[in-house]
């Protein structure tokens, strides 16, 4: 999956002081489901003119227990708790680092899981530089038997990244 952000990013975010150097820092703690905790990765630095990747640590499988990845992007951080009540498989300690402007699901791949990556292009517009933006990956975890219907069990969420464009 490709995102270009220029049009989102000018549209919506505010730079922050004019930043000349790109930078990541990684805030928060993912949380635990299926025997592994969700993380954020990235590889690359996000520098107009250039594409950087993040990264899924965590479950992904698609079968009758289907735990697909999401990838949030928002424009201000959040520490929302997500209540262990309000799912039936809903771990503890789950918390939603990024207010998402925007959510991209990542498509199954041919070989079952689903995609595990998201490649950024950001053109090589000075105007970006000093842009901040958040991003988070959650996972949606549906369980379908034999007979439907499906249900949604549980919201796990990885630890929060932060992103200064620069050169």
């Amino acid at each position: 999956m490709r995102i270009l952000l220029l049009a989102t990013l000018m549209s919506i975010a505010v730079p922050a002081a004019r930043a000349q150097s790109a930078s990541v820092s990684f805030y928060g703690t993912g949380c635990a489901y299926a025997g592994q905790t969700l993380a954020i990765g990235i590889q690359g630095l996000p520098q107009i003119g250039t594409t950087f990747t993040i990264t899924y640590t965590g479950p992904n499988f698609h079968s009758t227990l289907t735990i697909q990845p999401h990838l949030a992007i928002g424009f201000a951080p959040d520490a929302t708790v997500i209540p262990a009540s309000i799912l039936p498989l809903q771990p503890t300690g789950c918390t939603v680092w990024v207010v998402p402007a925007v959510i991209g699901a990542m498509m199954p791949t041919p070989t079952g899981p689903f995609a595990t990556s998201v490649d950024v292009a950001l053109p090589n517009s000075p105007g970006l530089i000093g842009i901040t933006a958040y991003a988070q990956w959650f996972a949606t975890v549906v369980q379908c038997g034999f007979v439907p219907p499906c249900t949604f069990d549980a919201l796990p969420t990885s630890n929060g990244a932060l992103l200064v464009i620069g050169t």
